[in-house]
């Protein structure tokens, strides 16, 4: 079984086409949990709206970021072998799911993303990297189908000596990435603290343990946006912040390179309770 992690916030226009796109998958044993991080907007209203025992809810009393949101989900509720995230303003292949746990379970791989077909609209450009052509506002983006932990020294020194080359990186798009859950466990999460990056950190972390996996497939569909955490000035692919917390991912890139990876404590607030809501009558 398949416990999906949606984090939502403020995504009305897009929530529904996401959550679709995981109710529509021809792998059918899983469960999807929407993590609804205080939205101001309609977004839980949409959510309410669903009928399908498949799916359910957990409204948070405060907002309190995605990795923390991830933290309290897989912490806290579910019971399935993997877990498979999914952004709230993307759509996944109908295919997905069965493909990847079909190649997880054959390989006995603990981490495991896809290509990607990003999309836009008007003259809104990609902060992302790919060599293939641009067609009608999208393109593909491949990732390497397998990153060792050797690899981590090539990102160290990027990130001692080039920033740039550091950020364009590609590990995996985090919305793609199925995880067989007991490296999760193992590693204690994702950095709850982090508002940006914290993905990146559980990637190098997941290193110091296996290697990671993308395949070559276009299973997801990723839409660039003004209102993306990856977009927004303050908190960006190009922002201080997000610089600041990277160049701290240095001693974690060390650990992993000795086969000591950092645990953490899946952590989240303890100020902020949750509602769980399910979505069949």
């Amino acid at each position: 079984m398949i416990d999906v992690i949606m984090c939502a916030y403020n995504s009305e226009s897009t929530i529904r086409e996401a959550v679709d796109s995981v109710l529509n998958q021809t792998y059918e044993d899983f469960k999807l949990w929407v993590f609804d991080d205080n939205s101001e907007d309609s977004t839980l209203d949409i959510l309410k709206q669903y009928d399908d025992e498949r799916l359910v809810i957990l409204a948070a009393s405060k907002n309190i970021g995605t990795y923390a949101a991830k933290n309290y989900a897989v912490h806290n509720v579910g019971d399935g072998k993997y877990v498979a995230l999914h952004d709230a303003d993307d759509i996944s292949h109908p295919e997905r799911f069965e493909r990847q746990i079909n190649f997880m379970e054959k390989n006995h791989i603990v981490c495991l993303g896809t290509a990607v077909k990003e999309f836009w609209q008007d003259d809104w450009q990609p902060h992302t990297i790919s060599a293939e052509k641009v067609e009608n506002n999208e393109r593909i983006n491949k990732y390497n189908k397998k990153i060792k932990r050797k690899d981590l020294k090539s990102v160290l020194k990027h990130l001692n000596n080039d920033y740039e080359k550091y950020i364009k990186f590609k590990f995996c798009m985090n919305g793609t990435v199925m995880f067989k859950k007991s490296i999760l466990y193992k590693l204690g999460g994702w950095d709850g603290e982090a508002r940006v990056g914290g993905d990146t950190d559980l990637f190098i972390r997941i290193l110091g343990e296996e290697d990671i996996h993308n395949l070559s497939e276009c299973l997801y569909y990723r839409r660039f946006h003004k209102d993306s955490l990856t977009a927004n000035s303050e908190t960006g692919i190009n922002s201080g912040f997000r610089k600041e917390y990277n160049i701290k991912r240095k001693d974690v890139i060390a650990a992993s390179l000795k086969g000591e990876p950092i645990v953490r404590d899946f952590y989240y607030p303890n100020d902020f309770f949750c509602r769980l809501l399910t979505c069949a009558v």
